[in-house]
């Protein structure tokens, strides 16, 4: 996608690749440093979407929970597209 947007695999494996697990906290200290603190992003069903709304939009389908505070995903669960 154009503008600038991040499509929503880019966080799963953030969340899958991470040392140690990740909170929300964590994961959004992580995205800001990475893609600044305006990043917009996208995934097959929606664009436009804040970190909060995708990471909902996410959880919603099952791709990413979370355990005792700390997020999880199975990488198994991302759509084969980009």
């Amino acid at each position: 996608m154009s503008n600038g947007s991040i499509h929503g695999h880019e966080i799963m494996r953030m969340i899958h690749a991470a040392e140690t697990p990740m909170t929300r906290a964590d994961l959004e200290r992580e995205v800001t440093a990475r893609f600044g603190p305006d990043a917009r992003f996208h995934a097959c069903a929606g664009q436009n979407m804040t970190l909060a709304e995708l990471l909902e939009f996410l959880r919603h389908r099952g791709k990413v929970v979370e355990v005792d505070g700390y997020l999880r995903t199975d990488i198994g669960m991302m759509c084969d597209h980009e």
